[in-house]
């Protein structure tokens, strides 16, 4: 038997052709002498094998178009492609393929693309014929609301622009957790709530997630960093937008005074770790460098502008917005909790967050650490593969070659279905508990009070002392602070907390 032919196709074609450093887009395909179409999946992306009759043709423009049909748009591929290719001999193809068929709408689609991100306008006529085409298919992609480009009679309806446009695919997946409509969700238990218990939750939600985001981090900040951070997380959603001035502000109020910057960074930084008896660095990941920095943010900014004007999902805008920041890594420190503040932000301005409320999602990232890494690396390792890098004797890190592509058009898919999950669970778990768990109590505190009237702070401490020993109090704790309870009082009192307090999942300590 004979082995099977495989020749590559579309961006694979592309890619292999002009040996371009990016990274893989959600689909490679080839052609072989198969009966019908092939799928094969591997670590969220596709691999598919059509049959030789789907061979797009000879030209280069025949293999974009069938790429743009079949597999999708990469920014990433056609940007690299374009400056890889031999500009006036590709021009001249390019028009030749446009003038044959100019209302096709894949033709109109690359035209606009090649433009778009060259920069560089064809020598041909505007068209003036034809209906207007979707520039992405809102079928597969979270769109914009669209704007018109009557040269080509495109819609872009991208979600950013050349400086940095992150796309989402509509997955399965996705469309599953659009489905479950959280923010209605979340509004309905708001609802059956009290305003007591909702006041009562709010100091507490508040400090959960400032601990959490600074426990990811490894870090444990003083008392003034964090009613700081818990003051910035408060007022956060009163501001109707985000510039790079109020990046710096954020970014002064959450780091220690002696690191607060001015203004993005000017070093090269990185993510990693000292190992080995010399302290060599274990390099995890590497942001762009500095002097692409103010225009990846600029374009950053100018999308999630673009995005809460179009209102796209708001778990997509916030996924693409926050982990587009923390892969840019604007600043020295401070990076990773702006990062999740930003995803506080835009859920809260799209009206996903019931209004003066927050979900602490941080702390469920903390729980599922694994998770947390495991999304961000799904940019992070498959990028240090291709970033060609050195690190001196003083730890400082050098970047060669061109690198500012692979953060501009990045695909966010994977972390919008990672950050909808975090959600669900946080909605239905820390934020539904905390709630529950303040009714509880209020009902607890009026029982103990009935048994024994005590002050505050001691009715408190003792609560939190069962709490943290199985629903009884200790008898160190008891001779220390409770001398003067008597045998039946303490039964009494433990018997309150026992059965309206530790039928929790998980018992608090306040």
């Amino acid at each position: 038997m004979f082995p099977l032919v495989v020749i590559p196709i579309g961006y694979a074609k592309a890619i292999a052709d002009y040996n371009l450093a990016v990274l893989p887009p959600h689909q490679l395909s080839c052609c072989a002498a198969v009966a019908g179409k092939q799928v094969q999946s591997k670590e969220g992306r596709e691999f598919v094998t059509y049959p030789n009759a789907y061979h797009p043709g000879p030209t280069l423009c025949d293999h974009l178009e069938f790429a743009l049909k079949h597999e999708g748009v990469s920014l990433e591929v056609l940007a690299a492609l374009f400056r890889a290719v031999k500009q006036q001999s590709f021009e001249t193809e390019l028009c030749r393929h446009i003038e044959a068929r100019p209302t096709g709408k894949n033709t109109r689609r690359l035209w606009f693309l090649y433009e778009f991100l060259t920069k560089r306008q064809l020598p041909l006529e505007d068209l003036n014929r034809g209906n207007y085409v979707e520039l992405l298919e809102p079928k597969r992609y979270y769109t914009a609301a669209p704007v018109n480009s009557r040269r080509h009679r495109v819609r872009d309806n991208l979600l950013g622009n050349v400086n940095f446009c992150p796309m989402v695919r509509r997955t399965p997946a996705l469309r599953e957790s659009e489905a479950k409509r959280l923010e209605k969700e979340a509004a309905r238990i708001v609802a059956s709530y009290d305003e007591e218990t909702l006041r009562r939750a709010v100091d507490y939600l508040y400090t959960k997630e400032t601990r959490s985001s600074f426990d990811i981090e490894r870090e444990k900040p003083s008392q003034k960093r964090a009613a700081r951070f818990v003051s910035l997380l408060r007022e956060l959603p009163d501001r109707n937008s985000l510039d790079k001035a109020a990046l710096v502000q954020m970014q002064n109020v959450i780091v220690e005074e002696r690191f607060a910057e001015q203004g993005y960074r000017t070093e090269q930084n990185y993510v990693g770790e000292s190992v080995g008896m010399g302290l060599r660095q274990r390099v995890h990941f590497v942001p762009p460098r500095p002097k692409m920095v103010p225009r990846l943010m600029r374009g950053l900014l100018s999308s999630m502008e673009r995005m809460m004007a179009s209102q796209p999902e708001p778990v997509v805008h916030a996924a693409a917005i926050s982990f587009g920041f923390v892969f840019i890594h604007p600043f020295e420190d401070g990076n990773g909790r702006l990062h999740r503040l930003l995803i506080h932000y835009i859920l809260s301005r799209e009206g996903f967050t019931p209004k003066g409320l927050i979900f602490p999602i941080s702390a469920v990232m903390l729980q599922k650490r694994q998770e947390y890494d495991a999304c961000l690396e799904s940019f992070s390792k498959p990028l240090m593969n291709l970033v060609d890098y050195t690190v001196d004797e003083e730890g400082r890190l050098s970047v060669k070659g061109r690198t500012s592509g692979f953060y501009r058009y990045v695909d966010f898919t994977r972390m919008a279905e990672d950050l909808f999950r975090w959600i669900e669970e946080t909605l239905r778990t820390e934020f539904r508990d905390e709630l529950d768990f303040l009714v509880r109590y209020r009902t607890a505190r009026e029982k103990l009070d009935s048994l024994v009237e005590m002050p505050d702070t001691a009715r408190n401490r003792f609560i939190q002392f069962c709490l943290q020993n199985g629903g009884r109090l200790s008898a160190g704790k008891r001779a220390r602070y409770f001398s003067a309870l008597t045998d039946d009082e303490v039964r009494g009192l433990e018997q309150v907390i026992q059965e309206h307090l530790m039928t929790l999942p998980s018992p608090r300590s306040r």
